[in-house]
């Protein structure tokens, strides 16, 4: 299973290497994941909010899989989700490979993205808790939870969250035990705070 952290000028550095380290653990314990950070427009250096700098060999693809993080909505920063929301280039491309992915999943405000990109209207979803009457007015059902399982989205709160969702991602495509052991691994206590639909979801 490929998954993609789809990451951008403005990201925040958190929201991607969280559920990175985490799959990537579980990747090393057997799980059947292939995890990559990919750039939107190709290969190339990407500058995260706090002045990291990381290096992508490969742009989004067609993975089986995508998350997307956030960084500099709340303070409306020149590069980040908020910049990337009005050039529209990420959200087309996520409303466009939304059908064919087995789920698209963002931590903090990449929920802002995915409800740009039109994948959460009507829909539970939660983000950065500074950002949730915003993802309410944008059509979004919020929940509270630390992490909002629909089905082909899933959504997490703010920054650490991501923690979270990859140990959840591993629970529903692997199982419990392989989760705890992961959290073992990472010395992480999970919040084990997750709403899960019942319902059968077509993008």
């Amino acid at each position: 299973m490929r998954i993609e952290i789809v990451v951008f000028d403005g990201y925040d550095e958190l929201d991607a290497f969280g559920p990175f380290e985490v799959l990537a653990v579980a990747a090393g314990q057997g799980a059947p994941f292939e995890v990559v950070l990919v750039g939107l427009e190709g290969p190339g250096e990407v500058r995260g909010i706090h002045g990291s700098r990381v290096l992508l060999e490969v742009g989004l693809g067609t993975p089986d899989a995508v998350i997307v993080p956030g960084g500099g909505w709340l303070n409306r920063a020149p590069s980040g989700a908020f910049a990337e929301a009005a050039r529209g280039v990420l959200t087309e491309r996520l409303a466009a490979l939304a059908p064919d992915l087995r789920w698209t999943a963002s931590v903090c405000t990449g929920a802002m993205l995915l409800a740009a990109a039109g994948l959460l209207k009507g829909r539970p979803a939660t983000t950065n808790r500074a950002a949730l009457a915003e993802l309410r007015a944008g059509g979004a059902i919020v929940q509270g939870n630390r992490v909002v399982d629909d089905g082909n989205v899933i959504t997490s709160g703010g920054l650490s969250a991501g923690l979270d969702l990859g140990l959840w991602l591993i629970e529903r495509e692997v199982d419990a035990d392989l989760a705890r052991n992961v959290a073992d691994i990472l010395e992480y206590r999970p919040h084990n705070d997750v709403w899960q639909s019942r319902v059968v979801h077509a993008l």
